[in-house]
């Protein structure tokens, strides 16, 4: 037997005729047991006899003929258009991923001495791998992955740093390194993305400007001087990445940028 709640869903079909004969009888028999249902029905009924009785509405003619003749021009005027082509999926992004790979081999070739810690080679490797990976999807950036970002410049500086005092001179180095990187990187991707979407491309060059700064940190961690004092990882290594994301934060709730060349 029905549900009064499965009364109420049925109750159309029962008055237009549309249930079968088990159906109709299952619910005849509540029905006949559930006041509150009959009182439903008798007033589903009431009104469907009510509305039954009013007129037909009329369109004139001349209304008729002026929403046909709307309809035909929107229909010729639909056929006419061209087909808007499909913005692209945003697919693996070359130049930024080639621009970061390179910036970041020519920081290690050109520095004048390196690190041959282990656990700086694990952190610096973790960074560019992270790099690398956000140049390779730059079109897909998202403000979740600059939170990543930073997170992981963070863990870097605090799993690399320790005890040490704050080298503003090459502290500046570093911080403009870092963003050297990312205005390289960046721009790297705003020329070589055709893509029509504004909003495509500034994810775009946010995200590759990020992933290059974190190569740039990345190659710092193991080119630095300094690197082995925390002030001066959280200061200048850290705070670089984060004045990058920043700017991508900034980038992606600012107006479409100009199309890239075509």
């Amino acid at each position: 037997m029905p549900t009064c709640k499965r009364m109420t869903e049925l109750a159309t079909d029962r008055a237009e005729g549309h249930l079968g004969l088990f159906a109709r009888l299952a619910f005849d028999r509540h029905l006949a047991r559930c006041d509150g249902c009959a009182a439903y029905v008798r007033q589903l009924e009431t009104t469907r006899r009510a509305v039954g009785l009013l007129p037909e509405p009329e369109v004139s003619p001349a209304l008729q003929d002026a929403l046909l003749a709307q309809f035909d021009a929107w229909a010729a005027h639909r056929r006419a258009a061209p087909a808007a082509a499909p913005e692209p999926v945003a697919r693996l992004a070359l130049a930024p991923t080639v621009t970061v790979a390179a910036t970041l081999a020519l920081l290690l070739a050109f520095a004048r001495s390196r690190s041959f810690s282990p656990d700086d080679w694990v952190i610096g490797v973790a960074l560019a791998a992270s790099a690398l990976g956000m140049a390779a999807m730059a079109g897909r950036f998202a403000l979740g992955v600059a939170g990543a970002a930073v997170a992981g410049a963070a863990a870097a500086a605090m799993a690399g740093g320790g005890a040490g005092a704050l080298d503003a001179a090459s502290g500046v180095h570093c911080l403009a390194i870092e963003l050297g990187a990312a205005a390289v990187a960046g721009g790297a991707s705003f020329v070589g993305r055709r893509a029509r979407s504004p909003l495509l491309r500034r994810r775009s060059l946010a995200g590759s400007a990020l992933a290059g700064a974190l190569a740039a940190d990345a190659a710092l961690q193991l080119t630095c001087r300094a690197h082995e004092a925390l002030p001066h990882l959280a200061v200048f290594h850290f705070g670089g990445v984060v004045l990058v994301a920043a700017g991508a934060w900034l980038l992606l709730r600012a107006t479409p940028l100009p199309a890239a060349g075509r």
